[in-house]
């Protein structure tokens, strides 16, 4: 559920709880910094000043946030902590790069970032989150395989969709669960084993639900050349070209042309020999050169990548060279220049 407007804007669950309220970009970073990992803030000149709301409340090993930046805010931690992050925006949205993989999310869309995954992230001014600070170690023992020598740390999905049953009602009831925290939070506090029956539920999550969907199952058989494949292909193109200006999610695309996200892969590299992902990034790329030899082009490189969902200058430049070889800046300087440089 998204908060109301009034109420998204006007405070933040937990409020009796309050972190930090500044709007100081350098005191942020710094004490988030030693809450979350220490991390590069950047603010947009351009629209509404920082003003950080951040309450935080400590069940026992998981730790509850509510977040608000109240302005456009980049954010690069680089490589993460040793735990895991599950956000659950309110309101706003968020756009997230970790480990070469880009997801948006929104009111709809929670994400799960990994310990030590190095991330990106760029929220909009009107972002407010739920976040989830919970330890690997936590996650190991929750999910049975801390005491296993040589054994991998659990992987879970980037992002999942709200409109999954499953992860839909796990979310109402784990909001629902952090509002009563936000009203009642003294008579929860004084019973250590309702905090332990409130961390068991939020764990829960990782026990099943935010897993990679069917890490384990062979891929589902898909007709080659069959209409229902076809159909899916077409939708899943057409949402890409229409929303060209955006990191789209394989969930996102997935959930447009009406398929598993899975079933759109094999679909995918069945038939173009990439991944959904892969295919949008290059239509992508494809718009920003476009865009870049436009003779009436006056923006700048890093304003045409953005405005093109790009928000990682160097990986982008790395990308585009890789895609034209040439930079970014030689196409457009040869543009201005009357040269055919990409």
């Amino acid at each position: 559920m998204e908060l109301p407007a009034s109420e998204a804007a006007g405070r933040l669950p937990l409020d009796g709880f309050p972190f930090l309220r500044s709007s100081d970009p350098e005191e942020v970073s710094l004490r988030m910094g030693a809450v979350f990992s220490p991390h590069r803030l950047a603010v947009n000149p351009g629209r509404q000043p920082l003003r950080v709301r951040h309450n935080q409340l400590a069940l026992g090993e998981i730790t509850v946030n509510a977040l608000a930046y109240g302005a456009e805010v980049l954010i690069d931690p680089g490589a993460r902590g040793d735990f895991y992050m599950v956000q659950l925006p309110l309101s706003g949205r968020a756009e997230l790069d970790c480990d070469g993989q880009r997801v948006g999310v929104d009111h709809q869309t929670l994400s799960v970032l990994q310990p030590h995954a190095v991330s990106l992230m760029r929220w909009s001014e009107d972002c407010s989150m739920i976040l989830l600070r919970v330890p690997r170690g936590a996650v190991e023992r929750n999910a049975g395989t801390g005491e296993r020598e040589g054994s991998a740390s659990p992987r879970f999905a980037l992002s999942r969709c709200r409109q999954d049953a499953e992860v839909g009602a796990w979310w109402q009831a784990a909001l629902d669960l952090i509002l009563n925290l936000d009203r009642h939070a003294e008579a929860w506090m004084r019973h250590a084993a309702a905090r332990a029956a409130i961390e068991a539920f939020l764990l829960s999550a990782f026990t099943t639900l935010l897993r990679m969907p069917d890490d384990e199952a062979p891929a589902a058989p898909m007709a080659p050349t069959g209409p229902a494949t076809q159909r899916c292909l077409r939708r899943a193109r057409e949402y890409i070209h229409a929303h060209l200006d955006q990191a789209l999610s394989l969930d996102a695309i997935a959930r447009d042309a009406c398929v598993s996200p899975r079933t759109l892969e094999a679909a995918f590299k069945r038939h173009f020999g990439v991944s959904p992902l892969a295919y949008a990034r290059r239509q992508r790329l494809l718009a920003v050169r476009a865009a870049l030899c436009d003779p009436a082009c006056e923006l700048s490189v890093t304003q045409v990548a953005l405005a093109h969902g790009f928000v990682h200058m160097s990986r982008f430049a790395a990308q585009y060279r890789e895609a034209f070889g040439a930079s970014p800046s030689d196409t457009l300087r040869g543009n201005r220049l009357g040269i055919n440089l990409s």
